[in-house]
């Protein structure tokens, strides 16, 4: 034991080795039992979804909270109380909150008044023009089948069957299922309650949050203090700041580019001549929120809707959409979003099929912004790596380079994979003329 020298290296490696272990295990725990655990965090989502929807609210709020108050009530409180400085801040929030609230409430007011009745009165045209299409083809088969009476007495026959048969099934099927949809349309009325008591929560809560934001960012950065050092806080703080950015940016500029796009199908659907405009208009202008699938999602029920009554038509509407996405994907998108989420077409896809696949709808939207942030905090980290290691980070430096020599850090280029003719000849004339020394 007189021998025995302490080294702090062995002290490193032994815990090094031991957290290693501990993480391989945790990892296997989480792995054998990660459908418990999604279930458990699925509850409590759903218990604290409110909560959440009220932070939502309250950050796509707060830009227009922050305007009417600077714009408006800072400077009309200063004259109504210009000695009670903590009045005036209450009463200029106070009041931009309530204008804030007011004017989302008219606008979705605004636009259910003016789309739900359009919507309504075409969803009702396109019933009625199924069903005047059904009696068509009856009455087209009816006529036809007279000069064919044995295919007549054969389609009777099959139709008469086919008749019986779904009787009897929703005899034996049918009905004994009632109960259960009862039982749905129940737990639907239960479930629309319960989301009209989350929308309420979620409103108080967005006020809260909204009439208190820099007690909350205060108490959010004491916390971020009180775990982390000094230089990573600042770190953790830009990297916030570019999420807001990016988020914000990206929200607002595809809500502008879907609302444009929406007005420009409901214009051409009126020069064509569709009757379903409103509906359609509405269709084509939520699924451009969607980026990259969206115009292929609103376009295909779209097109089945006005081939209903017109395929002329339909065949127009398709080349006019076609027409649309793309003025919209190579001139209107690139001028409002610009550069807001800097990743290439293949990260973007791969962005919405892996948010669709996780969120649903949700994911499909997020997803960009998301990983568009994930994927500029991989970039920074690597840069830094990189440049601490005297590396260029640019990524035209790595073209055409086969390593970077160890020891001057000089890139190395690529030896062709093909030599020309002038260094195959070359190499011939060596052999020659070996050979004739031998």
């Amino acid at each position: 034991m007189k021998n025995f020298k302490w080294n702090k290296k062995y002290l490193y490696w032994g815990v090094t080795a031991f957290l290693v272990i501990i993480a391989c295990i945790a990892f296997f725990w989480i792995i054998q039992r990660w459908s418990g655990l999604r279930e458990s965090f699925s509850v409590l989502l759903s218990i604290l979804s409110p909560i959440i929807g009220g932070f939502v609210l309250a950050y796509i709020l707060t830009p227009f909270v922050k305007f009417f108050e600077r714009k408006m009530f800072i400077p009309l409180g200063a004259k109504m109380f210009p000695v009670n400085v903590k009045k005036a801040r209450s009463f200029s929030r106070g009041m931009a909150i309530f204008l804030a609230t007011i004017l989302l409430i008219a606008l979705v007011t605004a636009l259910f008044s003016l789309v739900v009745p359009q919507v309504y009165q075409s969803v009702q045209s396109i019933v009625t023009n199924l069903l005047s299409s059904i009696s068509k083809a009856e009455k087209w088969a009816g006529k036809w089948f007279q000069n064919y009476p044995e295919l007549e007495a054969t389609f009777t026959y099959i139709v008469g069957d086919a008749g019986t048969k779904l009787t009897q099934w929703a005899k034996d099927i049918h009905l004994p299922q009632m109960n259960d949809v009862v039982s749905f349309v129940s737990t639907g009325v239960i479930n629309l309650l319960k989301a009209l008591a989350n929308l309420f929560i979620a409103a108080v809560v967005s006020v809260y949050v909204m009439f208190s934001r820099e007690k909350f960012a205060a108490h959010s950065k004491k916390i971020l203090y009180s775990i982390f050092s000094v230089e990573h806080v600042k770190g953790i703080l830009s990297a916030l700041n570019f999420t807001d950015k990016s988020f914000m940016g990206f929200f607002v500029g595809k809500l502008v580019d879907s609302l444009i796009v929406g007005i420009l199908c409901y214009v051409g659907c009126l020069l064509i001549g569709i009757r379903d405009a409103v509906l359609i208009s509405v269709i084509i202008g939520i699924t451009d929120l969607i980026p990259f699938f969206g115009p292929f999602i609103g376009a295909i029920p779209s097109a089945l809707i006005v081939l209903m009554y017109s395929p002329i038509q339909c065949l127009i509407f398709v080349i006019f959409i076609i027409v649309l996405q793309q003025f919209d994907g190579n001139i209107l998108a690139p001028k409002i979003l610009g550069s807001t989420t800097g990743l290439s077409g293949f990260w973007v896809l791969f962005a919405i099929i892996l948010g669709g696949g996780l969120f649903g709808f949700v994911g499909m939207l997020i997803g960009v912004p998301a990983f568009a942030v994930i994927y500029a905090g991989i970039k920074t980290l690597i840069n830094r790596k990189l440049e601490k290691s005297g590396l260029p980070s640019k990524t035209a430096a790595y073209e055409n380079m086969s390593y970077f020599d160890p020891e001057s850090l000089a890139p190395i280029p690529q030896e062709p994979k093909h030599p020309s003719k002038k260094t195959a000849k070359t190499k011939d004339n060596e052999d020659s003329e070996d050979a004739a020394e031998n």
